[in-house]
C-alpha cells in the first residue's frame, strides 16, 4: 500500500495528484457500475434487472463479473462523490493482499526465509501485468487466490487433500467468473507439472497412486463449481445468447513487442505482452533452468510449460482457448500473469535447491522445512546481502511501474470527472422534475471521456446506449442493426438521432449539439461543452399493437441496411406496405481511393440520412472521415460510429441540397476498399400518421422500475403488444392474475405479449433464471464438502 503511494504522488495521479485514478475501463465502464452496485447495496436499485442500458438487461452477469468481490464492499462507507477514492482503496487493499499470499506460499511450498519470501512476492505483485491492470480490479482476486490455490495442487499431490482446492476454486469463480476460468485452466496444467516435479524428483509411485491424485484433483473441480453454483448458474445464462468470436488472428503480437515484453520500463500499448517480473525472479529463474540441483527433466518440463504460457500471448489460437473460447476485446496478453507466477515459482525452486543442505529437498520427497534448512538459507543470506537485493527490487519495480503508469494515467483530471458527474446529476434531476412519468429514455451524443457510456446505470435514468461485457446480446445486435453502432460489436453507442427508431423504442429526450431534426428544444441547462437537451414529440411509450402475429414478429429485421429494417418493422406493426424511407439518388462528385463525394437532394417535408457501408475487410477500426455540408465527423465505421446520420435539421418546406464526403481518416493511408455511402429521406407525413396511430393504442406502464412493470391496458379486439424491452426468460407475466407467456420478438431483441379485448391489468417481475438451481446444486455440495471434511477428521484421528 505504501509503494502504491509512493507510485501516485510520482505520477501526480489522485489521491495525490490532479491525474484521475480512473483510466481506460475504470472511467468507461467500472465506476459507473460501482456507483450501480452501492445502490444495490443500499437497498436503492435491483441486483437482477436494470432498464439503465440497451432497452435493458440481466444484471446478474453484471455483478457476478464486475462487482462480487468482498473487497468492494468498502464503496459502503464512501458516498457517491468519493468513489474514486473507494476504488483506490479497493485496488491498494487488492495490492497487498497479493504480497501476503504470495509471501505464504513461497514459505509454505520452498522454506524460503521472510525476506527472500517477501522480496520474491513483491516482485510478483508489482510485476508489468499486475501494473497495467490497476485499470481493471476485478481481475487482481484471481492474483490474490492463485498462489493459494498453487499450494493447493502441491498439497493434494503430497498428502491426497483436496478440500482446499475445491474452497478455492469456489470462492475464485465467485469473485469473477472468468478470471477463474483462465486461473482454472492454469492449474489443470500446474498440477500435472507439480505432480512431474514429484516423480522426476525420484519419488515412486504406483498407477492406483497417480489415479488416486487425479480422481481427488477432478473432484475438487467439480465440488467448487457446484459450491460457486449459486452465482456461476445464473451468470452462464445471463451471458448466453453471444454471436461468438469473428475472426481469429494468427498472430496476436510482434518480435520486437514480444522481446519487449520480457525487459524492465519497455512496456507500452503497441501489443507488449506483461511477462516482466523483475530482474530478480527473471535472474533466478534463468538460473534454475541451468542449475544441476534441479533434475534435468524438471528443467526441462519448466522450460515447456514456460513457453506454452508465453504461447498464449502470441498465437490467436491459443489466446482464444485461454480466454474463454473468445477473442479478447481490448486488454492483450491477459493470461501474461501466468507466466509471471511461473517464473516465481522457478524462482523459489532454485533458491529452495540452492540454500538447503537437505538431500530430501532435492529428491523432492515430502518434508517439512527444518530448523537446519533455514539456518543453511540464513548463512547465504546475509543481512547486507539481503538489503542489497531488496533495495535493487525495490528500485527496479518502481521505476517500471512509472513508466507504466505515466502512459495510463494521463489526460483525465479528476476534477473535470467531478465536474462532469455534478453537471450531468443536476440536469437529470431537471429533467425528472418535468417529466415524472414512470417511462422514458434519454441518450446523449456525448459522454465525459471517450467512451463512458453507462452513465444511465449510475445517475438514474434509462439509456440505449451499453458498454459492457455483461448486457443483452440480442438488444444491442438489434440497435446495430438499425444503425446506431457497427453491426457485430458487442455494445452499443448513441452517436446520432435516429427519429423513427428513437419514437418506437421510446428516447423522449436527447442531449446533443443543435436541435436534431423531429425534436424541438428544452429549458435544462446547457452541458459546459455547448451540448443542448431537446425532446422528442414523438416518442412512444414501452407496448405497441403490432399487426403481425407473434411468428411474424419474432423473426429478424429483414432488409440490407438500417433504413430496409425500419421500414420493414414498419410493415409489422401497421400491417401495411409502408413505406417510411424511400432512397434518394445521389450524384457522384468524386470516386478515387482516397476521396468519395456525393451531392444528395432531400425533398420537402423530409429528413434525410446518409449510412456509411463499410467493405467487408474494413472491420471495426478502420474508420473514415465523413463531412456532412460543414459538419465533420472524423471517425465513422469505427465500432461505435457507424451511425444513421442526419442530411437536414431541421425538416424544410422545400427541398435543400447536400454535399457528403467521405475522406481516410486521420492516420489512415487511404479509404478502406469497397466504402460506400447509402442516402434515404423519412417521410415525415408517414411517419406522423404512423405514430397517432400506435399511440392511440400503446401501453404505457403506471410503474416502471428495474425488474417491475405495471399498468393497465384497455384494447377493443385481441391485441399483441410489441415491448421496447429485450426478450428474457426471467420474466413473469400475469395479466389479471393469470400467468401469460413472454414472447421473443425481432430476433430476441425485443418481446411480445398476448392480450385480448377489454381492459386489463399487466404485471412484469423479473428474476435472474438459473438462481433457484443454483442455490439448490450449492447446497448439496456444501453438505458433500462438510461429509468430505468429516471423514477426513475422522481418518486422520484414527
Amino acid at each position: 500500500m505504501v509503494m502504491i503511494c509512493a507510485l501516485c504522488a510520482w505520477g501526480g495521479i489522485y489521491p495525490f495528484g490532479p491525474e484521475s485514478f480512473l483510466t481506460e475501463d475504470l472511467k468507461y465502464q467500472y465506476i459507473d457500475f460501482f456507483t450501480w452496485y452501492r445502490e444495490v447495496l443500499t437497498g436503492e436499485a435491483n441486483i437482477f434487472y436494470s432498464f439503465a442500458q440497451g432497452l435493458g438487461s440481466n444484471t446478474w452477469g453484471l455483478y457476478s463479473y464486475y462487482l462480487a468481490s468482498p473487497f468492494n464492499l468498502i464503496i459502503l462507507l464512501f458516498d457517491e462523490d468519493s468513489l474514486t477514492l473507494a476504488v483506490f482503496i479497493i485496488v491498494a487493499l487488492k495490492l497487498a493482499s497479493m504480497n501476503v499470499t504470495a509471501t505464504w506460499f513461497l514459505k509454505r511450498r520452498f522454506g524460503l526465509t521472510d525476506t527472500w519470501s517477501i522480496i520474491l512476492a513483491l516482485c510478483y505483485t508489482w510485476s508489468t501485468w499486475s501494473v497495467t491492470n490497476l485499470r481493471n480490479p476485478l481481475w487482481l482476486d484471481a492474483l490474490i487466490i492463485l498462489p493459494l490455490a498453487a499450494w493447493a495442487c502441491w498439497r493434494l499431490i503430497r498428502r491426497g487433500s483436496f478440500i482446499p482446492l475445491a474452497v478455492l476454486i469456489a470462492i475464485d469463480v465467485i469473485y469473477c467468473w472468468y478470471m477463474a476460468y483462465i486461473t482454472l485452466v492454469f492449474l489443470c496444467l500446474f498440477v500435472l507439472f507439480e505432480l512431474a516435479v514429484y516423480l522426476f524428483d525420484g519419488n515412486e509411485v504406483d498407477r492406483r497412486w497417480v489415479l488416486g491424485r487425479a480422481w481427488r484433483f477432478t473432484g475438487a473441480v467439480f465440488l467448487g463449481l457446484g459450491l460457486a453454483a449459486w452465482t456461476f448458474a445464473p451468470t452462464i445464462l445471463a451471458m448466453l445468447g453471444g454471436t461468438g468470436s469473428k475472426g481469429i488472428s494468427p498472430f496476436v503480437t510482434y518480435p520486437t513487442s514480444l522481446i519487449r515484453g520480457f525487459l524492465p520500463c519497455a512496456w507500452n500499448l503497441n501489443r507488449v505482452p506483461q511477462f516482466y517480473t523483475g530482474i530478480i525472479p527473471l535472474a533466478l529463474a534463468l538460473a534454475a533452468l541451468g542449475s544441476r540441483r534441479i533434475p534435468r527433466k524438471t528443467r526441462a518440463l519448466l522450460f515447456c510449460f514456460a513457453g506454452l504460457l508465453a504461447a498464449a500471448s502470441v498465437f490467436g489460437h491459443l489466446e482464444f482457448i485461454w480466454c474463454g473460447m473468445r477473442v479478447p476485446n481490448g486488454f492483450y496478453s491477459r493470461t501474461a500473469f501466468l507466466l509471471g507466477f511461473l517464473e516465481i515459482w522457478a524462482a523459489g525452486l532454485y533458491l529452495s535447491r540452492r540454500t538447503s543442505p537437505d538431500p530430501r529437498a532435492q529428491s523432492g520427497a515430502h518434508y517439512e522445512p527444518t530448523r537446519r534448512r533455514h539456518a543453511a538459507t540464513r548463512r547465504l543470506s546475509q543481512p547486507w546481502i539481503n538489503l542489497a537485493i531488496g533495495a535493487l527490487a525495490l528500485v527496479d519495480l518502481t521505476l517500471n511501474a512509472h513508466a507504466c503508469m505515466k502512459q495510463l494515467y494521463v489526460g483525465y483530471p479528476q476534477d473535470t470527472h467531478e465536474a462532469y458527474i455534478a453537471e450531468s446529476s443536476k440536469q437529470i434531476t431537471r429533467l425528472k422534475e418535468i417529466d415524472p412519468s414512470p417511462f422514458w429514455r434519454l441518450d446523449k451524443t456525448y459522454n465525459r471521456m471517450g467512451a463512458a457510456f453507462n452513465e444511465g446505470i449510475s445517475l438514474g435514468f434509462c439509456q440505449l446506449s451499453t458498454y459492457s461485457s455483461a448486457n443483452s446480446p440480442h438488444a444491442v445486435a438489434l440497435l446495430n442493426s438499425v444503425g446506431y453502432s457497427s453491426e457485430g460489436e458487442f455494445s452499443s453507442v448513441y452517436a446520432a438521432p435516429n427519429l423513427f427508431m428513437d419514437s418506437i423504442l421510446g428516447v423522449r429526450y436527447a442531449a446533443t449539439w443543435g436541435t436534431p431534426a423531429g425534436y424541438v428544444p428544452m429549458d435544462v441547462e446547457p452541458s459546459q461543452n455547448g451540448a443542448t437537451f431537446s425532446r422528442n414529440p414523438y416518442a412512444l411509450s414501452l407496448g405497441l399493437p403490432s399487426a403481425a402475429s407473434a411468428g411474424e414478429l419474432a423473426a429478424p429485421l429483414a432488409g440490407g441496411n438500417p433504413f430496409e429494417r425500419m421500414n420493414d418493422l414498419a410493415r409489422r406493426l401497421t400491417g401495411e406496405d409502408v413505406q417510411l424511407f424511400t432512397e434518394l439518388e445521389a450524384n457522384v462528385n468524386r470516386s478515387d481511393s482516397d476521396h468519395l463525394a456525393w451531392e444528395v437532394s432531400v425533398p420537402a417535408g423530409a429528413i434525410g440520412y446518409a449510412y456509411v457501408l463499410k467493405g467487408p475487410d474494413a472491420g471495426s477500426y478502420q474508420p473514415v472521415q465523413l463531412t456532412i455540408d460543414q459538419q465533420v465527423i472524423a471517425q465513422e465505421g469505427w465500432r461505435f460510429g457507424n451511425n444513421v446520420r442526419e442530411l437536414n435539421t431541421p425538416v424544410e418546406n422545400e427541398s435543400s441540397i447536400h454535399r457528403v464526403a467521405i475522406d481516410p481518416a486521420e492516420g489512415a493511408e487511404g479509404v478502406p476498399a469497397c466504402t460506400d455511402c447509402i442516402f434515404y429521406a423519412l417521410d415525415m407525413d408517414v411517419f406522423d400518421t404512423l405514430v397517432t396511430a400506435l399511440r392511440g393504442a400503446q401501453f404505457e406502464p403506471s410503474s416502471f422500475e428495474d425488474g417491475w412493470v405495471a399498468g393497465t391496458y384497455r384494447t377493443d379486439q385481441p391485441a399483441t403488444l410489441l415491448l421496447s424491452m429485450p426478450y428474457d426468460r426471467g420474466w413473469t407475466i400475469v395479466i389479471d392474475g393469470q400467468p401469460t407467456e413472454l414472447l421473443p420478438a425481432l430476433d430476441e431483441g425485443m418481446s411480445a405479449i398476448q392480450v385480448d379485448e377489454g381492459e386489463h391489468r399487466i404485471e412484469m417481475s423479473y428474476r435472474s433464471p438459473g438462481l433457484t438451481v443454483g442455490c439448490t446444486i450449492s447446497a448439496l455440495s456444501l453438505f458433500a464438502l462438510i461429509a468430505c471434511a468429516m471423514r477426513a477428521i475422522s481418518a486422520k484421528r484414527s
